[in-house]
């Protein structure tokens, strides 16, 4: 049985007192498990489910308080680190397809928008272009499709709470078709503190067009 719910703020729950002493004793290991029982709670207050057996004319609440590990508790949760992309002053996202002219240089943002209480960063980031030829084989050797003018490599500043960050650069495809953007994060110190689940950017899906049909495949 699946339950469709919305994602989860847990940055805006209040901080309980016992949590305030804890800060106090420097307890890492405390504070994120009375944490993770402050968000279970949560998640159970916000679930309400219900069950019944009419066969035995019973029924009653259930409760997932205690059920759900931490990883469950990390992808349910609305992640504080807001991405955005854009190419050719396009936002990407799912089903979107971005459409660019073969041969124009085509501009490529990465936005971080910084929704927690805390300061991230830095980061660092390498777009690696890839054609999906959707039989579970991906070409990433596009040396000759698709060039990133300069460095494909974006990095990101420490970015304060509430604040926002944008790193560019510029895309050349040389052959039309349909391409993708692999946004990878390299594993440092400033991304490994965080949960995985802070990190998922849109899909990226660009579809080059060249008058003259020159198609790569």
């Amino acid at each position: 049985m699946a339950i469709q719910v919305d994602k989860f703020n847990f940055e805006t729950l209040p901080v309980s007192n016992k949590i305030g002493k804890m800060l106090c004793t420097e307890n890492l290991k405390q504070i994120e498990e009375e944490r993770s029982h402050a968000q279970a709670v949560e998640i159970n207050n916000k679930l309400n489910i219900y069950w019944k057996i009419p066969s035995l004319n019973r029924e009653g609440e259930a409760s997932v308080e205690g059920v759900l590990n931490q990883l469950v508790q990390e992808h349910l949760q609305l992640a504080p680190l807001q991405w955005d992309v854009f190419v050719a002053g396009k936002p990407c996202d799912c089903d979107v397809v971005v459409e660019c002219q073969v041969g124009d240089p085509t501009s490529l943002e990465v936005k971080l928008t910084n929704q927690s209480k805390r300061t991230v960063g830095p980061f660092a980031l390498t777009v690696i272009p890839y054609q999906d030829y959707q039989n579970g084989v991906h070409n990433n050797d596009l040396g000759n499709a698709v060039t990133l003018i300069g460095s494909n490599t974006f990095y990101i500043d420490s970015v304060k709470p509430t604040e926002d960050f944008v790193c560019s650069g510029t895309l050349l495809f040389l052959y039309a078709g349909d391409y993708y953007l692999n946004i990878k994060f390299h594993d440092d110190n400033s991304s490994r503190e965080l949960p995985l689940s802070w990190f998922c950017l849109p899909s990226v899906h660009v579809r080059a067009m060249d008058p003259a049909q020159h198609t790569m495949f």
